[in-house]
C-alpha cells in the first residue's frame, strides 16, 4: 500500500487578512487596531451575529391597551394593559367560576379572575404568557402573607387590527393541589374567542 506524503511546509499558503496592532498605555488601557478589508468584513460578520438577539426583539404594532370583549357574550371580558416604554403586558380575564354556583339563580356562577402578569411578543401583533389564579384576604384586611397564586396555563392574544383580535386560552391546572389552593378543583378547558375593543 503506497504511503501518502504530507504536504511540505513551504507548500502551505498563508493568506493575509490585514494588520493587527496592540498597544498598552501607562494607564493600563489596551487598544486593539485591525486593518485590512478582509479582516474588517470578518469583524463585521461577527458583530452582526452578536447583535442578532437585540435585533430579534419584537416591537408591538400598536398600543392595544383597553377593555376587550365579545359583544354576543356580554358578561365576560379582558382588561389588557400595555406599558409604554417596555411594552410589557398585564392582562386579566374576568369570567365565571365553573366550580362555584351562585345562589341567585340556576346556571349562574360566581366571578373568577385569571391573570397574565407579563408575556412575550412573538410577533408585532401577537403576545403570549403564563396565567395564574390567585386568592387572598379582602381589601380591608389586606395581607401579603395570605395571598397565593397558582399557574394554570397560558393566554395568547393575536390582533388583526387595532380594534379586533382573537383571545386563546389553555387552562390546565396542575394535579395534586391541596384543597386550600386557589386552583383546586378547577377543570381543564381551552378555546379561542374573537374580541373587540369595548366602546364607551
Amino acid at each position: 500500500m503506497a504511503s501518502r506524503a504530507l504536504p511540505r511546509p513551504e507548500a502551505r499558503r498563508n493568506i493575509p487578512l490585514g494588520r493587527l496592532f496592540n498597544s498598552i498605555s501607562c494607564r493600563r488601557v489596551a487598544r486593539l487596531t485591525i486593518e485590512g478589508p478582509k479582516m474588517r468584513r470578518l469583524i463585521a460578520i461577527v458583530l452582526v451575529a452578536l447583535a442578532l438577539p437585540v435585533a430579534a426583539q419584537v416591537t408591538p404594532a400598536a398600543d392595544y391597551t383597553d377593555m376587550w370583549y365579545l359583544s354576543s357574550e356580554s358578561g365576560w371580558g379582558v382588561s389588557f394593559t400595555q406599558h409604554a416604554g417596555t411594552n410589557q403586558v398585564f392582562a386579566v380575564w374576568y369570567t365565571y367560576d365553573p366550580r362555584t354556583a351562585d345562589a341567585s339563580g340556576p346556571g349562574r356562577f360566581k366571578p373568577l379572575w385569571i391573570v397574565m402578569p407579563g408575556g412575550t411578543w412573538t410577533t408585532p401583533t401577537s403576545v403570549t404568557g403564563p396565567v395564574y389564579i390567585t386568592n387572598g384576604t379582602p381589601f380591608s384586611q389586606s395581607s401579603a402573607a395570605a395571598t397565593a397564586a397558582t399557574q394554570v396555563g397560558s393566554f395568547v392574544f393575536s390582533f388583526s387590527g387595532t380594534s379586533n383580535g382573537t383571545f386563546s386560552y389553555n387552562i390546565a391546572p396542575p394535579s395534586g393541589l391541596s384543597p386550600s389552593d386557589p386552583a383546586f378543583g378547577l377543570p381543564a378547558f381551552s378555546g379561542t374567542k374573537s374580541i373587540t375593543r369595548q366602546s364607551f
